[in-house]
C-alpha cells in the first residue's frame, strides 16, 4: 500500500492518479482519528475500515482495499455484516489502485449503488497568486474555535449533512485537525458582504495539496465565489512549495474547475450500501 511521504516534484501520470487516490483515504482517516468513544478504525493488509456509528454513509467505509479475486466476496459479505451490525450505511471507495478489478461489479450484485467523481489535478507552477478577490468578497484563514464554528455551519448547510448528528463531530473533528500544532490541513472561509457564505479545505498528504469540501450557500451563486474560495488553498499551497493540487469533481462542479484548469486524470468510485440493500 504505497503513499508519498514528500511533496511530489515533477509528477508523471500514474503519481498524480495515486496521489489522487491517497489522499482521498487519508482525508478520511483524518477525520475518524480523534479521541471519541464511538468511533472504530483499523488496517488490515486487505482493506482499511471506519464506524463512526453516524447514520450518514459518508462517515462510515472501507477504504484502500487491496483484496484477492479469491476473497474479494467473503470481504465484501464480512463487511456487510459489520456495518449492519451497528446499522448505519457505508461507503467502499475504488480507485486505480484497488483490486480486484471487477470488485465494483461485485459490490453491486451485493446490493451496493455507484456513484462517482472525477479525479483532477492542477500545475501549481502556473498559478497567478497575485490574482485580485472580488468586490464584497473577504477570504480568512480558519486560526480559532469562532471561526471554526462558522466554517462548520457552512459545510454543513453546503452539502446538506444532517446537522442533528453531525455539529458537533464535525466541530470536533475538523478542531483537532486543523488547530493542533502539527496540524497537515487548513481551512478557508468566505465572506460575502461581511457574511459567510462558502468554505474549502486543503489536506496536504500523499506528496500533493488535496482540496475538499468546497461549497458555496445558494444564496451566493454565480459570483465566483466557488473559484476565489478553491484559489485560496491553492495559493497557501504554492507558497508551501506544493507543485501539484487535487480534488475530487462531482459533476455539478466539474465546468468551474475546468475553468480553472484542473485536469480530468482519472475515475474514483464510491459504492454506496444502506441497511437493507438487498443482493
Amino acid at each position: 500500500m504505497k503513499q508519498f511521504i514528500t511533496i511530489l516534484k515533477n509528477p508523471n501520470q500514474s503519481e498524480i492518479e495515486h496521489a489522487i487516490e491517497f489522499n482521498l483515504y487519508e482525508f478520511f482517516r483524518s477525520i475518524v482519528h480523534i479521541d471519541l468513544e464511538h468511533i472504530q478504525y483499523e488496517e488490515t493488509e486487505e482493506f482499511s475500515r471506519f464506524s463512526t456509528g453516524i447514520p450518514f454513509y459518508f462517515f462510515n467505509g472501507v477504504i484502500d482495499s487491496h483484496i484477492s479475486s479469491e476473497n474479494a466476496i467473503k470481504k465484501i459479505k464480512d463487511n456487510i455484516t459489520y456495518f449492519e451490525k451497528r446499522q448505519v450505511p457505508f461507503l467502499w471507495v475504488l480507485g486505480p489502485s484497488s483490486t480486484p478489478k471487477n470488485m465494483g461489479e461485485l459490490l453491486i450484485k451485493n446490493g451496493f449503488i455507484l456513484d462517482k467523481v472525477l479525479g483532477m489535478a492542477y500545475n501549481l507552477k502556473i498559478l497567478d497568486t497575485e490574482r485580485e478577490l472580488l468586490n464584497k468578497v473577504e477570504i480568512i484563514k480558519i486560526e480559532n474555535m469562532e471561526t471554526l464554528k462558522e466554517w462548520n455551519d457552512i459545510i454543513l448547510t453546503g452539502f446538506a449533512f444532517p446537522k442533528e448528528f453531525l455539529s458537533d463531530f464535525f466541530y470536533n473533528a475538523f478542531s483537532f485537525i486543523l488547530l493542533n500544532d502539527r496540524a497537515s490541513a487548513s481551512a478557508f472561509l468566505a465572506y460575502y458582504d461581511g457574511n459567510p457564505v462558502a468554505s474549502s479545505l486543503v489536506l496536504y498528504k500523499a506528496g500533493v495539496a488535496g482540496i475538499h469540501l468546497v461549497t458555496t450557500l445558494e444564496e451566493a451563486h454565480g459570483k465566483g465565489i466557488g473559484t476565489a474560495i478553491t484559489l485560496a488553498p491553492l495559493n497557501e499551497a504554492k507558497k508551501l512549495g506544493y507543485e501539484t493540487a487535487i480534488l475530487h469533481s462531482t459533476e455539478m462542479g466539474l465546468n468551474m474547475y475546468n475553468r480553472m484548469g484542473f485536469k480530468e486524470c482519472c475515475t474514483i468510485e464510491l459504492f454506496i450500501w444502506q441497511p437493507g440493500s438487498k443482493e
